[in-house]
């Protein structure tokens, strides 16, 4: 098994200043798509009624292709977006705990089983907890996509001297050489309609949480995804 981390820059002011100007563009494009989009998705529902062409399937389908362009402009923001977070003390387990059910069942209607593993008691953290909600669904739904039916999903957290660490594995085949440098690259994947933006929207999380994220993977071995997260002091 091979450790993966995400890559270190050599210049991280040159680093920090191109992210900067790539997230204020990505922000413009996303809001000048978005908006003739609005307007677009708005005449349609006001057609829909009038209309004997854009019915039954052809309209599914309109709708299913806005839904989808929606979903990956929101990803953008949210990559692009340097956006202030509110942490708080929080306990993991709650939050996971809260987050469960609706894994479990999205895990469920891929054949894939799941498994929650919590230590009874966990020291608070300083967390947004919407963030790490959408973190949290971000690795879980990226390790049922990497697994076939009856594989599975163990999502849990464990902690360690100044440390709680979060950990989804999977029983998928593993990250191969050639992808292990790329996969936190926003729009980077290989999989057939995935926009490639849930792992560097999950670095970006764990970034603005000062944590860090580690790949644990072997080729035929499957992937665990590990997120330290400092804990509060006492």
């Amino acid at each position: 098994m091979e450790i993966i981390w995400p890559k270190a820059s050599e210049d991280e002011s040159a680093k920090s200043s191109r992210q900067e100007l790539i997230g204020r563009m990505a922000i413009g494009v996303a809001h000048e798509i978005r908006n003739p989009l609005t307007v677009i998705k708005g005449y349609l529902q006001l057609q829909e009624k009038k209309s004997t062409y854009c019915t039954g399937d052809s309209l599914c389908i309109i709708y299913q292709e806005i839904h989808r362009i929606e979903t990956v402009i929101t990803s953008i923001l949210s990559l692009a977006q340097n956006k202030a977070i509110k942490r708080i003390p929080e306990n993991l387990n709650h939050i996971l705990e809260h987050l469960y059910p609706a894994i479990k069942q999205a895990a469920a209607r891929n054949g894939i089983v799941t498994e929650l593993m919590l230590p009874e008691h966990l020291p608070l953290l300083a967390l947004d907890a919407a963030e790490i909600g959408e973190l949290v669904l971000q690795l879980a739904y990226n390790g049922i996509e990497a697994m076939q039916p009856a594989g599975r999903l163990t999502i849990g957290a464990v902690q360690t001297a100044g440390t709680v660490t979060l950990y989804v594995k999977d029983e998928g085949n593993g990250i191969p050489p050639e992808q292990r440098e790329r996969i936190f690259e926003p729009f980077y994947t290989t999989k057939s309609g995935n926009t490639g933006l849930g792992l560097a929207i999950s670095l970006s999380i764990v970034e603005r949480h000062q944590g860090k994220i580690e790949i644990v993977s072997g080729v035929g071995a499957g992937s665990v995804f590990k997120v330290m997260f400092p804990v509060l002091e006492q």
